[in-house]
């Protein structure tokens, strides 16, 4: 499925980028009307795309049924002209709704995310981009297609890497989609997670791995739940915004399991760090260390984990010196600490998983060229993002996954709610619209809420402006 998406501009620098706040706050959250709320492109340019049967929306068209219940962006140029395109893959006979856009000023491109239901009760979460007249072509992020889906949400990083097998100073950009929804399932409503990976604006992979994020709340909460029940309304309302570090994203989602309200931080560490995590793996599969050990005994994994520190060095020579380093030190030294009980665990297979597990948690703190101390291999979860053929080969795109912040799920009154979250994963507003009246509570000390307070939409306070500002508090929140 290559040239799925156009290609994307060169240059693009390697932090999380926001383009316009309003696009945050209505690709994030506060996505329940018929249609979407507008987002500023370039040039002046807004888009909105509106929910309806085509026959409505293209009176004179012809590409689909008039009862087809289809999606319609329209274009508001800055030069005043305004044009309607039929957003492709939405002109099946489905029913398509809750569209939720996200403009990427890095790329110049409108991403919009959607689910769709099938007269069948099949449903489905769909994608596209548009780069101002040209549409990309749809694809489909949703897992279980036979569940109930509520409104997706849609943030975007982007970094630039260069493998190991390459050519010196040829560098990849790398943009992720993160698109996060909840469906109903058997064990009640649930928040997925589906990265979508580009390189160089193609697809890394034509597959689609969907993370269920309720499984990663701590053992210590799903041991010591809330005993409060969580507002049905509130578990359909799960968010996604920029967190404070480059490549990474706060995720936030009430849980009905914990009774909680959760924000997960998820970055995507250095591709290239992710190539030498494979790349060890594979060394220490090769190494035999197991049956060295019953042979060799405590000399076999000194031996082992010297050489392991000595390939990390090697061949992650393209990370920075003063961090990679520390990290071939520390899993020397994991190694030395671990590889006998994990050998009597699982074998060989546990030696390497564990390895790769932890270069990968240990490594992804070095954002920016930082290594930042004391952090051990139970710091957080990796997931696999996508896998890239490269030549006969492939490389891992990995995401690291970080409770940030768990604290009992707020009590909200009437109204479809919203969920904002701070840069570092630990403050939040939860704000229920009905009517002209915006309700919203925030987090305070001690993992408790703040009274509700109300904000009036009409006269000098449009339902944009209220976002806005809600927005901008949320993320001012510690």
């Amino acid at each position: 499925m290559k040239g799925i998406l156009s290609m994307l501009s060169n240059g693009v620098q390697p932090r999380c980028l926001a383009a316009i706040a309003l696009a945050l706050v209505f690709g994030g959250g506060a996505l329940h009307a018929t249609d979407s709320p507008p987002v500023l492109g370039k040039d002046g340019d807004l888009y909105q795309v509106a929910t309806g049967t085509y026959g409505d929306l293209f009176p004179d068209g012809s590409e689909a049924t008039a009862g087809a219940a289809v999606l319609r962006l329209e274009a508001r140029r800055g030069s005043g002209t305004v044009e309607h395109y039929l957003v492709p893959g939405s002109e099946a006979d489905d029913s398509d709704r809750t569209p939720s856009l996200f403009f990427d000023a890095a790329t110049e491109k409108l991403y919009v995310v959607w689910a769709s239901s099938s007269a069948s009760t099949l449903t489905r979460i769909n994608l596209a981009s548009f780069d101002g007249s040209i549409w990309s072509e749809t694809i489909e992020v949703s897992g279980n297609i036979y569940s109930e889906k509520s409104a997706p949400r849609l943030a975007v990083t982007h970094d630039r890497f260069e493998l190991a097998g390459g050519t010196a100073g040829d560098t990849s950009t790398r943009t992720v989609l993160h698109v996060v929804w909840s469906e109903d399932t058997a064990d009640g409503e649930k928040v997925m997670y589906a990265p979508v990976v580009l390189i160089d604006g193609e697809l890394a992979s034509t597959w689609r791995r969907v993370h269920r994020l309720n499984d990663y709340v701590s053992q210590s909460l799903a041991d010591d739940p809330f005993t409060s029940e969580v507002a049905t309304k509130l578990l359909t309302a799960p968010t996604v915004d920029a967190a404070s570090e480059p490549n990474a994203v706060v995720i936030g989602f009430a849980d009905s399991g914990t009774g909680a309200l959760v924000q997960l931080e998820l970055s995507t560490p250095a591709t290239e760090l992710a190539e030498l995590a494979d790349s060890l793996a594979d060394h220490l599969d090769s190494s035999n260390l197991c049956s060295r050990i019953e042979t060799e005994g405590s000399d076999a994994i000194s031996s082992v984990a010297s050489a392991a520190r000595h390939h990390i060095v090697i061949v992650g020579r393209r990370i920075r010196s003063r961090v990679l380093a520390p990290i071939a030190d520390d899993v020397r030294s994991h190694l030395v600490a671990k590889a006998e009980s994990l050998c009597a665990e699982g074998g060989p297979t546990s030696v390497s998983s564990s390895a790769r597990h932890h270069i990968v948690i240990v490594g992804a703190r070095a954002q920016e060229g930082d290594l930042l101390e004391g952090v051990g291999s139970d710091d957080g979860h990796v997931l696999l993002a996508a896998a890239q053929e490269v030549g006969s080969d492939y490389v891992q795109h990995l995401a690291r996954l970080q409770v940030k912040s768990e604290r009992i799920a707020p009590t909200i009154g009437d109204g479809e709610p919203t969920i904002l979250v701070s840069p570092n994963g630990t403050g939040a507003i939860v704000v229920w619209e009905n009517g002209n009246t915006l309700t919203y509570v925030e987090t305070a000390a001690d993992e408790a809420w703040s009274s509700s307070h109300s904000l009036r939409i009409g006269g000098n306070l449009s339902r944009s402006e209220a976002y806005t500002i809600l927005r901008d508090r949320a993320r001012s929140l510690e």
